[in-house]
């Protein structure tokens, strides 16, 4: 025991001290606090307030305009200018925009003026309040009370829910984009991670292999011993960097008022979106466990350090296959019987079962299947590579196919 730990401690803290570590998980957590301040960061680049003309002959028209958008837009400053010093006020930038409205017979027309070309959104704004304007006109002309004006501008409300056939669970459209978004962020987490630890123990094991400083570590201690505490290191490394970036979220919640902002985008914890954290945690874990114990393995069989990314290709392939299935095929067409089967098929399951539970309709036993496959396929990926290594440690044969043969005979 005293050998594994000293193995463990030495792969642990030569990973944890270095510049790659460091960085990545530093620039993890900036992403993080930037994601969680984006507002403030806007504010910080922002010019100030916008100052926007009213082109019209109507008064009532330049004060309801006034009135209603300084309540919605309060960065917002508005006010009266003639026709003719419009476009010198642009080009000297003591406005950013003019509205020029036009009345014919009792309809209103509008032109954005601006140094730059007005948003999709703002032409929109604009255009709603115009026809709230014109309606109210027309509806007094009619005689209409106060009350019949109020039923009359109530807009209809219009919302989505998904029933899930059999138990009447549903969610909304918000719910189902946090979830598309929930499944999205994890996914490419997922990934980084697991290209980086990947790549990590392959080219520790390759490297003490090829520089023949295995052939002194193995009269010490045992090599079944030493790969496992070194697989074990390099599993822990991942974990303390997915601990300190969920460590980040969670002090961007208390500290940043990210959860009031979730909060204002209608984000609510329902059992869905526990039952998809609580999930993808738990891919996440047995995803980079997967991967990097197969890693480890590949390492094994590389007898020349140059060929450590053609050795690597395969893992590579196959997490990407996995991504790619996941993300797409799973989040378009969850009922699709491919991806029903790919979602319990070894390496595939982290990424495509993951991406199913984003959508209701996908039980939860479905996601624990997939978690016992995969916790039998790491026991059995680990008893392979302390094979391998125990096998293949002095071997330098050239050719993967004899050196899988020479790792996994008794």
């Amino acid at each position: 025991m005293h050998k594994f730990l000293a193995t463990f401690k030495l792969t642990y803290f030569s990973k944890l001290k270095s510049k790659a570590f460091v960085i990545t998980t530093l620039l993890f957590m900036l992403a993080i606090i930037g994601i969680a301040n984006a507002d403030k960061i806007i504010k910080m680049f922002d010019d100030g307030q916008n100052h926007i003309a009213i082109i019209t002959q109507d008064n009532q028209v330049f004060n309801y305009i006034k009135k209603t958008n300084e309540a919605l837009h309060k960065d917002t400053t508005y006010k009266k200018l003639s026709a003719s010093k419009v476009d010198q006020a642009l080009k000297d930038e003591k406005i950013d925009q003019a509205y020029i409205i036009n009345t014919d017979d009792g309809r209103l027309s509008a032109t954005i003026k601006a140094s730059k070309a007005p948003s999709e959104e703002e032409q929109k704004k604009l255009q709603t309040v115009l026809t709230q304007y014109q309606s109210q006109q027309v509806a007094q002309k009619l005689g209409l009370s106060a009350q019949e004006q109020k039923q009359l501008f109530t807009p209809s409300n219009v919302d989505t829910k998904v029933i899930k056939v059999g138990e009447g669970q549903s969610i909304n459209q918000n719910e189902k984009d946090f979830s598309s978004f929930i499944v999205m962020l994890g996914s490419f987490l997922m990934m980084f991670i697991i290209l980086n630890y990947a790549n990590q123990i392959a080219m520790e094991v390759a490297t003490e292999k090829t520089s023949r400083v295995s052939e002194m570590i193995i009269t010490s201690v045992k090599p079944s011993l030493h790969i496992i505490a070194k697989i074990s290191g390099v599993l822990a490394v991942a974990l303390t960097q997915i601990v300190a970036i969920a460590a980040t979220i969670v002090a961007c919640i208390i500290f940043f008022d990210l959860g009031k902002k979730l909060k204002g985008l209608d984000f609510m914890l329902t059992p869905h979106i526990t039952r998809l954290i609580v999930f993808g945690i738990i891919f996440l874990l047995i995803g980079v466990f997967t991967y990097v114990v197969f890693a480890a393995i590949l390492g094994n069989l590389t007898a020349r350090i140059e060929d450590m990314g053609q050795t690597l290709m395969p893992l590579t392939m196959l997490m990407l296959a996995s991504f790619y299935t996941g993300y797409f095929s799973a989040v378009t067409n969850p009922d699709n019987l491919f991806v029903k089967i790919m979602s319990h098929v070894p390496f595939f399951s982290p990424f495509v079962t993951f991406a199913r539970l984003s959508i209701p309709e996908t039980p939860t036993y479905e996601g624990i299947i997939a978690i016992v496959i995969h916790i039998v396929l790491i026991l059995v990926l680990f008893y392979f590579a302390k094979k391998s290594y125990q096998n293949a440690v002095l071997t330098f044969e050239k050719g993967w196919w004899k050196a899988l043969k020479r790792a996994l005979q008794k």
